[in-house]
């Protein structure tokens, strides 16, 4: 499942992974409700499942999009279906955490449950719109505190870099 705030490049990461154009730059297509995607990997042996999220955003206020999500989740697990990974997306370029993104962060902690914080992988994205020192001191930063609990317990960290490679290795 691929999780994060609104516009922090989890519809990128998925379109990029399966080779799909992305929006138009600027549009207003945020996701708004759980969006599975089946792609072959590239092993030829096995399919994955990217599962896009909503963000919170003005339309869509947190309780609704832990609902949504909620309501997948029952559903595949109702079919015996399990997630193999959480894949929580922060932008680089977001200079303080803010409250919004406190509050989402700790929705999604309560989510995942802390036995399955080796399952989760926290990717950077947007690291164009910064210089590499700043984002070299902000990854530091989330590492050694605000994600340092779930990395203690087996959580990892990785950079998107908006291209199809980039996916993958994070996927892998």
């Amino acid at each position: 499942s691929v999780v994060g705030p609104t516009g922090s490049g989890k519809t990128t990461f998925i379109n990029r992974a399966v080779g799909s154009p992305d929006a138009a730059p600027g549009s207003a297509a945020f996701t708004k409700e759980v969006r599975p995607v089946r792609y072959p990997h590239p092993d030829g042996v096995r399919n994955i499942v990217l599962v896009d999220t909503p963000g919170c955003n003005d339309s869509m206020t947190d309780f609704q999009v832990l609902g949504e999500i909620a309501r997948w989740l029952t559903a595949i697990y109702a079919k015996n279906i399990n997630l193999n990974g959480m894949l929580y997306f922060h932008l680089i370029s977001e200079h303080t955490i803010t409250e919004t993104t406190l509050r989402n962060f700790n929705m999604f902690k309560e989510l995942c449950g802390k036995d399955n914080y080796k399952n989760v992988v926290f990717v950077t994205t947007m690291w164009d719109k910064v210089s590499k020192e700043v984002g070299l001191e902000r990854e530091q930063d989330l590492q050694s505190d605000f994600w340092r609990a779930m990395i203690s317990s087996g959580s990892t960290t990785r950079r998107f870099e908006r291209t199809t490679e980039s996916a993958w290795e994070i996927i892998n």
